[in-house]
């Protein structure tokens, strides 16, 4: 099972891109609470009519809840291979 729920603001604001064939994939960071003192952060990622929603409706500091799964992406930087994990939101609530 892939199933991943976070509660926390955004430390960025929206970054919406249209990718090839025409969609469009939102992206930002989420900061969540662990503790009075810290954080941890979170890539997440939302796709097409939610991809706009969040362009429009959210901002750096919002507080939201995120549902979704997580996924390992491989990229090449520098001609080294690297990985990240981000969150794909299936579901984004506004609180």
């Amino acid at each position: 099972m892939n199933s991943v729920t976070l509660v926390g603001r955004l430390a960025t604001d929206i970054d919406l891109k249209e990718v090839t064939g025409g969609s469009k994939v939102s992206s930002f960071i989420l900061a969540v609470d662990r503790n009075a003192e810290e954080a941890d952060f979170f890539r997440v990622k939302a796709w097409n009519t939610q991809a706009e929603a969040a362009a429009e409706h959210l901002v750096k500091g919002r507080r939201i809840g995120v549902e979704g799964t997580l996924r390992q992406d491989t990229y090449e930087k520098d001609g080294e291979e690297r990985k990240a994990v981000s969150v794909v939101a299936r579901r984004l609530e506004y609180l």
